[in-house]
């Protein structure tokens, strides 16, 4: 076989993948054509067993990665909201790992009546697999680690946060809301909107996902360290919420908190 036959094969082969996988993804139905019809099959049935399996596995990863919002909506529900996620956004990465990352926006752009509230139930539930895939880091700050660093050293700390550090400003009880139906618990609480948002920091301790809540204060002070503020800068900018005779103890307070939370993994002095 001469190279130029050997390269029309592949360039055959080739369009030949892409029309089926344009016909499994909805694209397009030119692939019919390709496919012969018998008797006992049309050519669109005969494909219709791929076309329906490659949804199948896309909403049978979907109901993992978003378990909650698939108990919220249960099984039929999820279903027609997944075959109409997918006509929006196809998948286009070679991994079913990313296939949901668009949910929170189709969710928000829906017509559905509570879709404020599915989009951050989903944004909660997507944020917790973002935790849980993050890099891992080969070092842990720990509390002992502390006794190392001068007292004179402590105004120009600054840290480097855990890789799956993230967090959420949610204006509905998603985040307990999503606890009570992935406990299966009988009562959970009913769904609340709130004026202003509570931060939800989110991060991977262990191999386990957590979460918790956060004050205003210390909302602002983690994404200010985490953007590089020094512990003295730390402190001057929780003067807007607490008294210059405690803000101190109050800044090394949160640190602790972040250090025992394990999300802490160096700290730099500017020596």
């Amino acid at each position: 076989m001469t190279d130029n036959s050997r390269h029309e094969q592949d360039s055959d082969l080739h369009e030949l993948q892409t029309r089926f996988q344009d016909y499994i993804t909805g694209k397009s139905e030119d692939f019919e054509k390709d496919i012969i019809s018998t008797k006992d099959a049309l050519a669109e049935h005969r494909l219709g067993a791929y076309y329906n399996a490659y949804r199948i596995r896309l909403i049978d990863c979907l109901a993992t990665d978003f378990a909650v919002l698939h108990k919220e909506l249960g099984e039929e529900g999820f279903e027609l909201m997944i075959l109409e996620y997918l006509k929006l956004y196809p998948s286009q990465h070679p991994s079913v790992r990313w296939v949901g990352q668009h949910m929170v926006e189709f969710l928000q752009h829906s017509e559905r009546p509570d879709k404020s509230f599915l989009s951050e139930l989903a944004a909660f539930e997507w944020t917790q697999g973002l935790c849980f895939d993050a890099a891992d880091s080969k070092q842990i700050f720990m509390l002992e680690d502390m006794a190392q660093v001068p007292p004179e050293s402590w105004p120009d700390l600054t840290f480097t946060f855990h890789p799956s550090l993230r967090w959420l400003d949610l204006y509905w009880n998603a985040a307990p809301y999503w606890a009570a139906l992935e406990n299966n618990e009988q009562q959970h609480p009913k769904k609340a909107h709130h004026e202003l948002p509570t931060r939800w920091l989110m991060w991977r301790k262990g191999t386990n996902p957590n979460w918790r809540s956060l004050d205003v204060a210390e909302a602002w002070a983690i994404e200010a360290a985490f953007s590089g503020s020094n512990f003295a800068e730390l402190c001057e900018g929780l003067l807007e919420w607490i008294g210059a005779d405690s803000v101190a103890i109050t800044a090394a307070g949160f640190l602790k908190q972040w250090i025992t939370d394990e999300i802490i993994v160096s700290v730099q002095t500017a020596n």
